[in-house]
């Protein structure tokens, strides 16, 4: 048995939904763990992973925010 963690987008993904069969490929740009439907971003690995190696950020207040989220926050 495999033990996986993600990390969910407190603005665009507030109900951690997450569904593999949405997902884009890497072949048509995506960022990863973005649906396509709905654009609602996760990660999947370690909280640490996201912030250090993806542009996840944590906020001052404990919300994760993806990169595209984190980007338009600070525009």
């Amino acid at each position: 048995m495999a033990v996986h963690k993600f990390v969910f987008c407190d603005n665009c993904n507030p109900q951690h939904i997450r569904n593999l069969e949405f997902r884009r490929t890497v072949d048509r740009g995506d960022r990863d763990g973005r649906r396509i439907t709905d654009a609602r971003a996760w990660y999947d690995g370690e909280l640490s992973d996201a912030v250090e190696h993806a542009g996840w950020e944590i906020t001052v207040e404990g919300h994760h925010l993806c990169p595209v989220c984190k980007h338009k926050q600070n525009a």
